[in-house]
């Protein structure tokens, strides 16, 4: 009898913690790349969180598929970088719809992601890419988030870090602009801080992780000419 009860205790206080796991719910046109820094195994979108309360760091893309000029086009977006601080709940990412190439890019140039608790309520998140100059096959995206989390990046899994935020005119809607994106090019060129707003000096500390950022975001932004051109001068 004696082992009867405590094997219901057990059992009872098993189920609890499952049931206050912190929890994460991506759409299904997701692919998970990393959690907390490893490769996920996780086949669902939904994500189970194993560090509750405390800052969880999580890697994707958006993949999307839609007709445009009457061609059917496969989108799949840069590694888009989510952190935010979890507790014993289930969140849930929310992405706009790609229906045309414009729509693509402007998501790949500037990324709009919701988050919510359980309850509906918007919250506090920093985001950024993770972003690889030159080829893109065969990437190692432990070694990259590492080298990234290591540079102080804005969505660096760094403690004792305040996550800095963006207003917006609804209650708890706080989203990050991507390192990499120069502040002028925000739209209506709103300014995360003022270093980021002003023009960078010799004096001012840029890393090469950063130019390298910057490079890419921009060659990305280019068209085929401009691309083809950057090329050659660099082979020149």
């Amino acid at each position: 009898m004696r082992n009867i009860i405590i094997g219901l205790l057990f059992l009872i206080v098993s189920f609890s913690q499952a049931c206050m796991a912190a929890s994460l719910q991506l759409p299904n046109n997701t692919e998970t790349v990393l959690v907390n820094g490893k490769a996920s195994q996780q086949s669902s979108v939904k994500l189970d969180l194993t560090t509750p309360d405390a800052i969880q760091q999580i890697a994707f893309r958006y993949q999307a598929r839609y007709r445009d000029n009457g061609s059917q086009n496969h989108f799949t977006s840069d590694v888009i970088i989510l952190r935010f601080t979890a507790s014993e709940q289930t969140y849930t990412v929310a992405l706009p719809i790609i229906n045309s190439t414009s729509r693509a890019n402007q998501f790949n140039a500037h990324p709009a992601i919701t988050l919510t608790n359980q309850a509906g309520d918007k919250v506090a998140f920093t985001q950024d890419k993770l972003m690889k100059a030159g080829l893109q096959i065969g990437r190692d995206f432990e070694q990259e988030m590492t080298q990234y989390n290591t540079s102080g990046a804005i969505a660096a899994m760094v403690t004792n870090t305040k996550l800095s935020t963006v207003s917006n005119t609804e209650p708890g809607a706080v989203v990050m602009t991507p390192s990499m994106m120069p502040a002028a090019t925000v739209k209506g060129e709103q300014a995360v801080n003022n270093t980021a707003a002003k023009p960078l000096k010799k004096t001012d500390d840029i890393t090469q992780a950063e130019v390298s950022r910057m490079l890419d975001y921009w060659y990305q932004k280019a068209n085929q000419q401009t691309q083809a051109e950057f090329k050659a001068k660099i082979n020149n």
